[in-house]
C-alpha cells in the first residue's frame, strides 16, 4: 500500500533534514545571541555600569546552556532582550558623550 501524502507535502523534500538544518540554524542564532551579550557586558564595564551585569550573565548562561531546545518563544524573548539592551548600551554611550 502506498502512503498518501497531504496536498502541501512534497515526496521529493526530505523533512527530516530540514528539520535537522532549522534545529541547527536555531541553535547557532542562539550562540550568536549569546555572543552579543558577551560582547555588550564588555562595552557596559567600560562604561563602568553595573546594573546590567546580572541580568545579561543570566540570560548569556540561558541561552549557553538551553541552544539545543530553545523554543520559539524563548528565542524572540532573547531577541527582545538583546534589543532592549542594545538600546540601553546606545543610550549610555550617548551620555558619557555628553560629559
Amino acid at each position: 500500500m502506498k502512503e498518501k501524502l497531504l496536498p502541501w507535502e512534497n515526496p521529493n523534500q526530505d523533512y527530516r533534514r530540514t528539520l535537522i538544518k532549522r534545529h541547527s540554524e536555531r541553535r547557532y542564532r542562539t550562540l550568536q545571541l549569546a555572543k552579543t551579550l558577551r560582547i555588550m557586558l564588555t562595552k557596559f564595564k567600560a562604561l563602568n555600569i553595573e546594573r546590567y551585569n546580572s541580568e545579561i550573565i543570566t540570560k548569556i548562561s540561558f541561552l549557553e546552556g538551553n541552544s539545543d531546545v530553545l523554543d520559539d518563544e524563548d528565542f524572540s524573548e532573547a531577541k527582545k532582550f538583546v534589543s532592549k539592551m542594545k538600546r540601553n548600551l546606545t543610550k549610555a554611550e550617548k551620555e558619557k558623550e555628553q560629559k
